[in-house]
């Protein structure tokens, strides 16, 4: 696929998460894809497998009583490839998040088979998420 197509896949996915489509999200990721979030929080770990992901990516809007927000502010990508910068917004235990995120991801047959996903301030990202779990190695 091009960079055109596997920018496509982002803004899609980013479409699809902000209205809650989960079919849309399945059908987006590889089902053998992985999704890493670096850091110490709850939300922190190696997600493996579609299923696990799509269970992660529900976890967002549930740990901050339905404020979690990603807003797409850009897309680029390659033929393998694709990065969207985002802004992440949300509520939880009288704390705000407001920070952008660097999503990269592994792009193939029109699916994300891999993605890493780094906030610009981890120290903040870690204290809205607080001390969770130990990190999720699914």
């Amino acid at each position: 696929m091009g960079s055109a197509e596997n920018a496509g896949v982002l803004h899609r996915m980013f479409a699809a998460f902000a209205s809650r489509d989960a079919f849309a999200l399945r059908d987006l990721l590889a089902e053998d894809a992985v999704w890493i979030v670096p850091g110490r929080g709850a939300m922190a770990g190696t997600y493996r497998g579609r299923t696990a992901i799509l269970g992660f990516l529900a976890r967002l809007p549930k740990e901050t009583g339905g404020t979690y927000a990603s807003a797409l502010v850009d897309v680029l990508a390659s033929e393998d490839r694709a990065a969207a910068l985002y802004r992440a917004t949300g509520v939880r235990a009288g704390r705000t998040l407001d920070l952008e995120q660097l999503l990269l991801a592994e792009v193939a047959d029109g699916q994300v088979r891999s993605v890493l996903a780094l906030p610009s301030d981890p120290e903040e990202f870690d204290a809205f998420w607080g001390a969770g779990p130990e990190r999720v190695d699914a």
